[in-house]
């Protein structure tokens, strides 16, 4: 048998070459491609699921891409960026904060340069990040696109000089529905933002939560709005009285026709050293700018704004409580006394009229201080004053509630009043940065039955007395306290000592008029006293509330844990629309319906009479006015 070359054709050489090798240099594309299509397909599906698909931006930021209608757009300002080179500053400094903040939340968003953009969107949140420098027609494009619903977000001096560089006043901003007063001066140590509880703005926040914000070249603003989610003051949150009717964070929705506005009246450097919580109010600022509404369990039962205690410490002139109680009466009041018992049991008929008419708690055994002592002492001592109140109250059972003297507490305190029965504890006004109760956190007890802790949170007479006030001026400061409490949906909780309250004191003199304005402005108020105000913390525990939205529908559902029904739980809502009226449906035959009750035109409560344990579900809807 001959062996015999054979010459291949071409073609044959094709069919017999191995497969890798046909390709040739389509091999790299088509391996790409058998990569990138599955890829995209599974992005596309993510995407439409709700993810949102990064890409690498301006300055390497990561960023992510907005559907253009509704999104979310950065507008950095080619003229605000001239004018601050021109002054030695650096536009880049107020825009990173934004894209850290979006690329933290993962929220899709646009950065845009050129005004005219806009004209292609028909809604969506516009961002204007201290745009100081404006052209004429860069006005006419923001306001034109507010026209057709787009919201607006404008921090700091926007708007305040021309494309050219030249100062143009705060037109811009009062167009926008912002009245600037001017600038605190940067001597002042009004650099805490403080915030207002379910308020639309910062209805994550807890009431009268502080937030410090770094002093920095850009001043803060003193702005006026049509409402106020946050504002500028001290750290023991006070404000100077001409600043008091201001806010650090107004809102404003003009017409329904036209997008919704708010207004930061500090620059993005006042926040970037500590982001988290100026992040929490930008979260809930886009959420209502979107007109997305929410839904948050209230901190006050019954729909009530704000709740109010007012309570002596009754030590030293123990025998001034009885015209303290006399004003406590005319309110219709049952206020608390907390009772110094080695003096107390000194006035046996006192004590008993009070207990009769009032809410008794203890103020330890001697005006000494708890803290730092071994918790043997703390806990004789504890045993020593509920055996003093049990000689003149002999049933001591409903006595449960605990001030230290002189605001001198530790932890081992707690402890002990955990372990004694002891159900409240008023205390200091540094216990917390909010100025909400707080449940206490035992190993082994559960939330619901924990000790609550109640921080002071209006100035009381020996911090006025420090003030060298007159009667009236004591007066306007309690009022002043008060009227904080009410606005930002807080724990009022005003403490007098009985030694300052004789009838020719300055604070016997200035409380009249502090209580009439109290009725005045009752309605919206829970008078409270100590104990109702913890046994309302501890059912509120037990109030649990999940929610999901979809359009202008949220679907919420409620929890009841434990043995006992909850009485006057309310939720609070964000309304979608200024003015809108809600409607609430239960998901099952025979449901629990709540009242709703108008809070203001952006705001609702739904209030149930009573919740037996158990799980809830309802339908909330809006309609037009």
């Amino acid at each position: 048998m001959h062996s015999a070359a054979v010459k291949l054709s071409d073609t044959d050489r094709r069919e017999r070459r191995p497969v890798f090798n046909r390709m040739g240099t389509y091999l790299p594309v088509l391996i790409i491609l058998s990569l990138a299509i599955p890829t995209l397909i599974y992005l596309l599906f993510m995407k439409s699921m709700g993810w949102n698909l990064p890409l690498l931006g301006v300055n390497g930021a990561l960023s992510y891409n907005g559907s253009t209608g509704s999104g979310v757009f950065l507008y950095a300002s080619s003229n605000t960026k001239t004018y601050l080179s021109g002054t030695g500053g650096n536009y880049e400094v107020l825009l990173t904060p934004w894209r850290s903040y979006f690329t933290n939340r993962k929220i899709a968003f646009k950065e845009i340069q050129n005004a005219s953009q806009l004209r292609k969107q028909d809604s969506g949140v516009l961002i204007l990040p201290s745009a100081v420098s404006l052209s004429d027609e860069e006005r006419a494009e923001i306001l034109a696109f507010r026209a057709k619903g787009g919201a607006l977000l404008s921090t700091w001096a926007t708007g305040t000089r021309s494309g050219k560089g030249d100062w143009q006043g705060w037109q811009f901003l009062e167009n926008l529905g912002a009245k600037v007063l001017g600038e605190i001066p940067a001597s002042t140590d009004a650099h805490n933002l403080v915030f207002t509880g379910e308020s639309p703005l910062s209805h994550t926040q807890v009431a009268g939560q502080r937030m410090e914000l770094s002093k920095t070249s850009e001043a803060l603003l003193r702005l006026k709005g049509e409402m106020v989610a946050a504002r500028f003051m001290n750290w023991s949150r006070v404000t100077d009285d001409a600043r008091r009717g201001e806010g650090a964070v107004v809102f404003t929705e003009a017409a329904e026709q036209l997008g919704r506005v708010a207004f930061f009246a500090f620059a993005e450097s006042a926040w970037e050293a500590r982001p988290q919580g100026t992040y929490n109010l930008i979260d809930d600022t886009l959420q209502w700018l979107r007109r997305d509404p929410a839904i948050v369990r209230a901190a006050w039962p019954n729909g009530k704004r704000a709740a109010q205690v007012i309570e002596m410490d009754t030590e030293e002139g123990f025998a001034n409580a009885v015209p303290f109680a006399a004003m406590m009466r005319s309110l219709d009041y049952r206020s608390t006394f907390y009772i110094l018992t080695s003096v107390g049991k000194q006035f046996p008929d006192i004590l008993r009229q009070l207990g009769r008419d009032f809410e008794l708690g203890y103020h330890g055994d001697v005006h000494v201080s708890f803290k730092g002592q071994p918790a043997s002492v703390q806990e004789q001592r504890m045993q020593t004053m509920r055996t003093e109140m049990a000689s003149v109250i002999p049933d001591i059972k409903g006595i449960t509630g605990f001030r230290a003297p002189t605001e001198g507490y530790d932890a081992t305190t707690e402890q002990l009043l955990q372990k004694l029965g002891l159900r409240h504890h008023t205390a200091d006004p540094n216990r917390t940065d909010g100025r909400l109760p707080l449940l206490t956190k035992t190993e082994g007890v559960e939330p619901a039955d924990a000790l609550v802790v109640l921080p002071r949170t209006q100035r009381d007479d020996i911090n006025l007395y420090w003030e060298k006030l007159t009667a009236e001026q004591t007066t306007k400061a309690l009022i002043d306290d008060f009227d904080l409490a009410l606005d930002t949906g807080a724990l009022g909780l005003l403490s007098v000592h009985s030694q300052n309250f004789k009838a020719d004191s300055v604070l016997a003199a200035a409380m009249p008029g502090f209580l009439e304005h109290l009725k005045q402005r009752r309605e919206p108020l829970w008078l409270a006293s100590a104990g109702q105000v913890a046994d309302w913390w501890r059912d509120r525990e037990r109030f649990k509330l999940s929610a999901s939205s979809s359009g202008k529908r949220i679907e919420f559902n409620i929890t009841i844990t434990g043995t006992e029904t909850v009485k006057g739980a309310s939720v609070i809502v964000m309304l979608p629309q200024k003015g809108a009226r809600s409607s609430v449906e239960g998901m099952k035959i025979g449901m629990t319906k709540p009242t709703v009750l108008k809070i203001d035109e952006y705001r609702a409560a739904l209030v149930f009479d009573s919740l037996a344990p158990g799980s809830y579900s309802y339908q909330l809807t809006f309609s037009s006015r």
